[in-house]
């Protein structure tokens, strides 16, 4: 069966750590431009899911597809390789305190290796991306827990990826920057971007019409 770039694929997936079972027989299927939130109680698993779809932690048996990688398949070397297709957005923003805004965005860029021209340049639109190109030049301190997140975005993005995995990327913010943040996120789905949220929100829960992954 083919599955298409940009979806994501899990049939009785079983993940866990050491001998502890977390994710047990996890099924489901997203196609392409989806919004869906992964929600559940604390210590349900929604941080392993993430990690296993981002390929931290291996899937034990059933199936699992990422953008049309095989995770059943992904040896440890081939493990950057998938991430370099995938978006990942942290609730701590894990922003480098010395660096500005624009620089925070175009390291990875540089450090990946991509082949791209200016990686100034692609940061840039990023930043004008999640409505930041104004704040380029301002390191984190000089930003607000919001901003700080959406520059956490902006660099998840800036390789365009077709997958953006986000783990509780609202914790930390108050009401209106979440509302700013959940905003951003579908709007990125809208453009075709497969996003997948983790998050125990009930307030966004509610106000969500998407697909909804409850573990």
């Amino acid at each position: 069966m083919e599955h298409p770039p940009g979806s994501v694929v899990l049939q009785d997936a079983v993940a866990g750590y050491g001998t502890r079972k977390v994710l047990d027989r996890i099924t489901c299927s997203y196609v392409p431009g989806q919004f869906v939130m992964v929600t559940g109680a604390s210590g349900a698993g929604k941080t392993t899911f993430m990690r296993l779809l981002y390929g931290v932690v291996r899937l034990r048996s059933g199936e699992g597809f990422v953008d049309g990688i095989d995770l059943r398949r992904l040896w440890p070397w081939q493990v950057s390789g998938l991430r370099r297709r995938l978006g990942f957005v942290f609730q701590s923003y894990e922003l480098l305190p010395h660096l500005t805004a624009l620089e925070n965005v175009r390291l990875p860029l540089e450090l990946a290796q991509w082949s791209i021209e200016s990686p100034e340049d692609v940061a840039h639109q990023a930043l004008r991306r999640v409505g930041l190109a104004d704040l380029a030049d301002r390191r984190p301190d000089h930003l607000s827990g919001g901003q700080q997140q959406r520059v956490a975005i902006a660099r998840a993005i800036a390789h365009q990826p077709r997958i953006l995995l986000a783990d509780e990327p609202t914790g930390n913010l108050d009401t209106i920057a979440t509302w700013q943040v959940l905003d951003l996120l579908a709007e990125l789905s809208e453009d075709g971007m497969t996003v997948l949220l983790a998050t125990h929100d009930a307030t966004a829960l509610q106000h969500f019409d998407g697909e909804v992954l409850r573990l």
